[in-house]
């Protein structure tokens, strides 16, 4: 992914903006074709404190055959975007534009065997579920034993190993009209310009140097 060093964030922030989306799009390259596939993303620390990705695609996906050849792959996760008229500069000699957030993470991808797929998927649905549902102590094993055991015949997991992590949070920095901009994102119902609103004024980006 094309950056710069003001569009970047530290790597802490970078874990921490792909954390809390936990979906994004991973591609690979496999006999001659590209794959691609939305799916969650669930970015851990090995116990040596390596970082990994754990996780899967649905079998009848063809993608999952290239896992086993430990391909390089990406996986894409994006925040919130607009496009930007020239106005909300408060001026109209700027060239419209596009903000953006969006961190990729590089790496080779590993096939799962079914024990550690099941462990990875208990351990996505453990966190969404802390995180969606406070006090949730709802788990796996709370769907019939049958059914839960289906499922995971369904899916080929994989993890994202010796990841390389990029960021591009395209903000406005460096450049003139931030209030005028901030304010003309936080001013309709749109969440997503809500939110860059807030990050126009405070970005989460390294400082210059």
């Amino acid at each position: 992914m094309y950056t710069k060093d003001q569009f970047s964030l530290p790597l802490p922030a970078m874990c921490g903006f792909v954390r809390a989306r936990s979906f994004g799009v991973l591609a690979t390259f496999h006999r001659g074709r590209v794959f691609t596939s939305p799916l969650p993303v669930d970015l851990r620390e090995a116990a040596d404190g390596r970082l990994f990705v754990a996780g899967h695609v649905a079998r009848a996906n063809a993608m999952h055959e290239a896992f086993a050849d430990g391909p390089p792959a990406t996986i894409t996760v994006l925040g919130p975007d607009t496009y930007v008229p020239a106005e909300w500069f408060g001026t109209r000699s700027r060239i419209p534009t596009w903000l953006y957030c969006a961190v990729e993470i590089s790496g080779r991808l590993e096939l799962s065997d079914p024990e550690r797929t099941r462990a990875d998927v208990v351990t996505l649905i453990d966190r969404l579920q802390g995180q969606a549902v406070e006090g949730s102590t709802w788990t796996l094993e709370e769907i019939p034993a049958e059914l839960s055991s289906t499922y995971l015949k369904e899916i080929v997991g994989f993890r994202l190993l010796d990841p390389v992590l990029t960021s591009c949070f395209r903000l406005n920095q460096r450049k003139g009209g931030t209030e005028s901009l901030a304010a003309a994102l936080a001013a309709g119902d749109d969440s997503a310009r809500r939110e860059l609103a807030r990050l126009v004024l405070d970005p989460p980006t390294e400082p210059a140097s």
